[in-house]
């Protein structure tokens, strides 16, 4: 069964500080960030996303546009429809299992609903922060793994302990 993480567009850049408009000089950016930062996370994860805005601040509604072969697909919704209604579309149809990004408290209860799960704007941050330093931003700072935090005789006495659990 395939795996997609939806992203309520317009949401995350109100939710999240790294999408305002103020802070990257524009909507046209922020939308672009958005996308940019999904085909990273979908190389990471290997999961399809769907990112999906409203019509009425998008510059031709009611459009699908595939990136990096199908990985992200764009919505951008039709005149009379809201990206609401296209996600929780989404969710019901039987084509896989999908995670719903928002901030939304009404559109997080129809996704749970329809028996997707959901995700906070600030879920979506943290996973493109723990992203590899060649794929994240270079100014967020990779959190360490908890190996990195250890002194090497702890990670000694650890390495012998799983040789001896091997029975080597």
């Amino acid at each position: 069964m395939t795996r997609y993480l939806i992203l309520d567009g317009y949401n995350l850049i109100g939710a999240l500080k790294r999408y305002s408009p103020r802070s990257t000089g524009g909507l046209d950016q922020s939308r672009e960030l958005i996308v940019n930062d999904a085909l990273k996370a979908a190389g990471w994860t290997g999961r399809g996303i769907i990112v999906v805005f409203d019509a009425s601040q998008s510059p031709e509604p009611g459009r699908t546009e595939p990136r990096a072969g199908g990985a992200v697909r764009v919505v951008y919704s039709a005149p009379g429809e809201s990206a609401d209604d296209i996600i929780e579309r989404l969710v019901r149809s039987d084509g896989g299992s999908y995670t719903v990004c928002t901030a939304d408290f009404a559109l997080q209860r129809a996704a749970l609903a329809s028996g997707a799960a959901r995700s906070a704007p600030r879920e979506f941050e943290g996973l493109l922060n723990e992203l590899p330093a060649l794929t994240r931003t270079p100014d967020v700072p990779f959190r360490a793994r908890v190996s990195d935090r250890l002194s090497p005789e702890v990670l000694r006495s650890l390495e012998k302990l799983r040789r001896e659990a091997e029975g080597r």
